[in-house]
């Protein structure tokens, strides 16, 4: 088994560096069993190659060689964590109290790459703003309005006859026979308003008040999103009333 010299782990030491800033896996925090997978790899190259000197452009060399075989953050994850790396502890913990809440993982996705997209975004958006869970709000409103973020998704259960569930199939009316159980339940809800379906002239404050989710919790995380008219702290209820169709999943 080959034996590294000080001078060689040092040389490692300094390769790993300049790999972090690629996205190359290295530290457990990232993920032990990616961390420890890379170190076997890289280890096993010198080992198979012993004449091989183990310098800082050898490592990267060899990373690069074994790039497909070795772990890799995505670059969603690296937008997010330079991001993330940029604030200050107090306004990291705001965002981390923000983004763990229940309200918040029942609305937009917080794992994986999309995730990681989502949490770049709203970063970005909240910057110059008060970090708190209303401006997160109030940028997952804007942002599901505009260029879009990944939500969290919404699980049907609709079934004929039974208490709870919109009448399907056959025994549906012809009228509603495609319609989702939210989406009757917000026809339903509109009609009850007085409101028609929207048109010019619209009262969409009214329509927007009417999207229902399909919890009561689901609904009131709903009726949290504001859209603003840009440059005024006023709400346009018409891009208000489509973005939380939206987060309905209508």
């Amino acid at each position: 088994m080959r034996e590294f010299s000080q001078q060689e782990l040092q040389a490692v030491m300094q390769a790993e560096e300049q790999l972090r800033a690629q996205g190359f896996i290295v530290d457990n925090d990232d993920g032990k069993e990616a961390a420890d997978h890379n170190s076997e790899r890289v280890s096993a190259f010198f080992e198979l190659n012993k004449n091989v000197p183990v310098t800082v452009e050898s490592v990267l060399a060899s990373v690069q060689q074994m790039r497909d075989q070795l772990k890799f953050k995505s670059s969603a994850q690296m937008v997010y964590e330079k991001e993330y790396q940029a604030l200050s502890p107090s306004d990291q913990n705001a965002f981390g109290a923000w983004w763990f809440s229940p309200s918040t993982k029942m609305t937009i996705v917080i794992e994986g790459d999309e995730g990681f997209s989502n949490a770049a975004h709203i970063i970005q958006w909240s910057k110059g703003r008060t970090f708190d869970a209303r401006t997160f709000d109030l940028a997952v409103s804007n942002l599901t309005a505009t260029q879009g973020l990944h939500l969290a998704p919404y699980r049907e259960q609709v079934s004929s006859g039974r208490p709870g569930h919109e009448p399907s199939g056959p025994f549906a009316p012809k009228s509603d026979a495609n319609l989702s159980a939210r989406e009757a339940a917000a026809r339903r809800a509109t009609a009850s308003s007085g409101k028609p379906t929207p048109a010019q002239g619209t009262d969409f404050r009214a329509l927007a008040d009417a999207v229902q989710g399909r919890t009561h919790s689901d609904t009131e995380n709903i009726h949290r999103m504001y859209v603003m008219k840009p440059g005024t702290s006023n709400v346009d209820y018409e891009k208000t009333y489509h973005a939380r169709r939206r987060a309905a999943g209508l």
